[in-house]
């Protein structure tokens, strides 16, 4: 992730939000709710490296990437004087000596090129030239969209070659950043389990057009739409994860509706749905949640209802019949196993076929693994297998073993090990090592044995510290002794804190690289975090130590604010204090809301109350560019206990933009419990895209109680804002919990 936010040329326009673009993106794809990815291969290079820095970081990430490379980019980008060839700005570019001060964006097609990563992703948020939309991020006048077609990679970018990117006046990222973040948070009900790239194309192109903002472009996409990025979190109801889906939880209501009647309405409003996606996931999801209530031939015209709708899905047919054959598997496998080799294209197929294995691989084994077989694309069919292999190795370590060995592509081979050994460690550690260490890759082999230290942390801290200790590359060392470290905070706190020390040592060593080495920094914030916040527990006075371990004061403030949230609970006085103590004052009005909160749960509104006090106030102080998020993080704990203060501190902002997310965002807070309240605040709010969350969140809240009032708000939405809102309410309907 590239961004520098400020610029030595005066030509070039300092955009002070790209940092916060740069950050909270590897926060989203780090949160092991939403991405995932391992945060030490999570690479944000400083803003002010140079060309060769960035470039050695590009490379070496094109290298050891075996899965996904993703290179996004935020600036400005310009064009060559002669050749006209793409350049991306950097801290030290200089507009007039393109060449030798910025980055030619043909080192990030080779860098591409040469990767044996099975997906590459480009994304651009970056000026192009044309109409000028708020603040842009371009102040010189040639710029404009080069060539992005790469090879075997797919290029996203946030304006065509006639536009300009944007920022907003109030909002905390680039125009097309912050609708990219609130999508990957938030999720999506048009989008299945994970959100792919596909998705969020689709999303941000429907959003900002809405908006009247530049749309977004893509190429190179073939069949690199479906692979997915993140988690969705709008999808957690499907996956029984409800901790996972704030956004769309169904609240607490009195009974009021049985189930069948529940279900019924959720078909009527499933027809409603104009969009051909959303409806045949609608459908089949009410066919799956009904199977044990209605009628067997109800189901079946259910399934057969979206079977129909899927098929007049033009746009994006892998995922319409995904939605049905994953309905399907446990109904009636052999009918999804038929519909899943209808599709014509490779890919299509391909991908359908993959997930219906990994929708029937725990419950039937030999057919998944039959399945997987047969298709005949090689990256779907690797993702088949690697499934199989996963759900088997915990009872049938041997089928596990030799499904990975099979797969004869040693770019696949050697992941799909990787997981086995990782599913397997908890219930036979010898045999996770062994695979582990017989895997040939260095890179993958080491991230193995950081699984399997991992995995046996819990059960086995000497085998897991031997195992991390051994390990040579700091990526995969540290978040394995972190893990072992948080394992025994309970019962030896004085080896939590030892190991802490030990991985706190090892950075500081390097102390007089730190300036160019960020990506350890934040490596060790995620370390020590890990292991303070487990040790908070039962020894906050050690858990503040490992928070000093490092004179790195971002480093030690980050995991301050997590041991203030850790104990928030049984040491308020000592919570607040800490909080107190932090000098980034963003970062102390997060924490400060969070004990707020927990100081409310717990029947203290009294200090709740004030500690929202001095989290406002700290919000004033906060630099303009994330004013409004830490504004908004108050009004959302506040919502909680004091809406009435809450809705105060919003309307007492003056500048439209913000007063409007914190109105989103308190709307949302209070919509489950005073649903009249939220609608209220939906009508005042004049944005269109934000005014829709509001809504979608009261219809979610009164879903089961009065489903028709539900359909009504998403009926005053329109276009794909309706379909969302009505497919948010089947979920709810659907859900027994």
């Amino acid at each position: 992730m590239v961004g520098p936010a400020y610029y030595e040329d005066p030509e070039l326009t300092d955009v002070p939000v790209i940092a916060n673009n740069i950050s909270d993106l590897a926060q989203v794809l780090t949160d092991e709710k939403l991405g995932g990815f391992n945060p030490f291969t999570c690479i944000a290079v400083p803003s002010t490296a140079g060309v060769a820095q960035v470039g050695s970081a590009l490379v070496h990430a094109a290298a050891e990437a075996e899965d996904l490379l993703l290179f996004y980019y935020s600036g400005h980008g310009l064009l060559g004087p002669r050749r006209r060839e793409l350049y991306l700005s950097l801290a030290s570019t200089r507009s007039d000596q393109l060449a030798f001060t910025a980055l030619p964006f043909d080192a990030v097609r080779d860098a591409c090129l040469d990767s044996k990563a099975t997906n590459r992703v480009v994304i651009l948020d970056s000026c192009f030239s044309g109409r000028a939309i708020g603040e842009t991020l371009s102040s010189v006048k040639e710029a404009v969209l080069g060539e992005l077609e790469v090879s075997g990679t797919y290029t996203l970018t946030s304006s065509p070659a006639n536009r300009t990117a944007v920022v907003l006046p109030g909002e905390r990222h680039t125009a097309f950043t912050e609708r990219l973040l609130d999508m990957l948070n938030a999720g999506s009900p048009a989008a299945g389990t994970m959100i792919n790239l596909g998705d969020i194309y689709r999303h941000l192109h429907t959003r900002l057009r809405a908006e009247g903002l530049p749309e977004p472009q893509r190429c190179g996409v073939n069949n690199a739409d479906l692979l997915g990025l993140v988690r969705n979190v709008h999808s957690a109801h499907a996956s029984g994860d409800t901790s996972a889906a704030n956004d769309t939880a169904e609240p607490e209501h009195a009974p009021g509706t049985d189930m069948t009647e529940r279900l019924t309405h959720a078909e009527r409003i499933a027809n409603t749905i104009g969009d051909g996606l959303w409806r045949t996931r609608a459908l089949a999801w009410v066919a799956r949640a009904a199977a044990d209530t209605f009628a067997p031939e109800h189901v079946e015209r259910l399934i057969d209802q979206a079977e129909q709708a899927a098929s007049a899905v033009g746009h994006a047919p892998a995922e319409a019949l995904t939605a049905v054959v994953t309905a399907l598997a446990a109904l009636d496998p052999d009918r999804a196993e038929r519909i899943a080799n209808t599709p014509a294209g490779t890919e299509t197929k391909g991908y359908v076929l993959a997930a219906l294995t990994k929708a029937v691989a725990a419950s039937d084994p030999e057919r998944a693994e039959s399945i997987a077989v047969t298709i005949t694309s090689k990256y779907q069919r690797w993702r088949a297998l690697s499934a199989v292999a996963v759900a088997v190795a915990a009872t049938n370590p041997d089928r596990a073993e030799r499904i990975a060995r099979s797969i004869t592509d040693k770019d696949f081979k050697w992941p799909a090990l990787s997981a086995v050994a990782a599913a397997v460690a908890a219930t036979n550690p010898d045999r996770a090592e062994h695979i582990a260490k017989s895997i040939t890759v260095k890179h993958l082999r080491l991230k193995a044995l950081s699984a399997v230290a991992r995995a046996v942390a819990a059960t086995d801290p000497d085998r897991a510290e031997h195992i991390a200790q051994a390990i040579t590359s700091k990526d995969y060392r540290w978040p394995a002794l972190s893990t072992t470290a948080a394992a025994v905070a309970a019962t030896d706190p004085d080896r939590a804190e030892r190991i802490a020390g030990d991985i706190a040592g090892e950075y500081n060593r390097w102390s007089p690289l730190l300036f160019t080495e960020p990506v350890a920094a934040t490596s060790l914030a995620a370390a020590l975090r890990t292991v303070a916040a487990a040790v908070a527990a039962v020894a906050p006075d050690r858990a503040e130590r490992i928070a000093y371990a490092t004179p790195h004061q971002s480093t030690t403030e980050t995991v301050l604010a997590e041991v203030a949230k850790a104990v928030a609970a049984t040491d308020p006085d000592r919570a607040e204090r800490i909080a107190n103590s932090i000098s980034d004052k963003f970062t102390q009005v997060t924490v400060l809301a969070a004990v707020a909160s927990t100081a409310a749960a717990a029947g203290d509104p009294d200090h709740a109350g004030s500690l929202i006090g001095q989290a406002k106030r700290a919000a004033s102080t906060v630099k303009a560019h994330s004013r409004a998020e830490a504004l908004t993080t108050v009004v959302t704990a506040a919502a909680a206990f004091d809406p009435d203060r809450a809705e105060r501190m919003a309307y007492g902002i003056s500048e439209k933009p913000t007063q409007e997310r914190m109105l989103v965002a308190l709307g949302k807070a209070v919509a489950a419990t005073d649903p009249d309240r939220a609608e209220q605040i939906a009508d005042v709010i004049t944005d269109e895209s934000s005014r829709t969350k509001v809504r979608a969140a009261v219809a979610r809240a009164v879903a089961v109680t009065d489903p028709d009032r539900a359909r009504r708000i998403a009926n005053r939405a329109s276009g794909g804002a309706k379909a969302e809102i009505l497919y948010s309410v089947v979920l709810v309907l659907t859900d027994p919990k």
